[in-house]
């Protein structure tokens, strides 16, 4: 089940309360269509960017792997995927939530369910960045 559909600004909000420091800023783990990223299609990447602005616009930093491990990661070899979905389970750990924008892909589904095993919340915003 994912937490009650709030728009960014008051999700963000919502994980400051009680915090000491005015300017803490919530790890969100940024779930985006990854094959088509990763396929090098820029019109993806850039979407995937934008999703990351907007987190870090409502006060969250965006931990977004798609746009980072392509970068020194081979990910049409099975080894270096498997290495990186490990990372990537790691990283979630280390989130207060998991944001997912669009219709969610089968690569979005596997991290959403390690988010619901792990008890990590689950927001769901359309491509168009609206909570539904």
């Amino acid at each position: 089940m994912s937490e009650e559909s709030l728009e960014a600004p008051v999700a963000i909000q919502q994980l400051r309360a009680h915090r000491p420091n005015p300017n803490y800023r919530p790890l969100i783990f940024v779930a985006a269509p990854f094959t088509e990223v990763v396929k090098n299609k820029a019109a993806a990447r850039q979407e995937v960017r934008d999703y990351c602005r907007y987190v870090y616009q409502a006060g969250g930093i965006p931990i977004c792997p798609q746009l980072y491990f392509p970068q020194f990661i081979n990910l049409h070899h099975y080894h270096d995927f498997q290495v990186m979905n490990f990372i990537c389970i790691v990283l979630l750990t280390k989130c207060e939530e998991l944001w997912s924008f669009g219709v969610p892909t089968h690569d979005m589904n596997f991290f959403i369910k390690k988010a619901f095993e792990k008890d990590i919340p689950v927001r769901y915003y359309s491509s168009e960045m609206e909570a539904w």
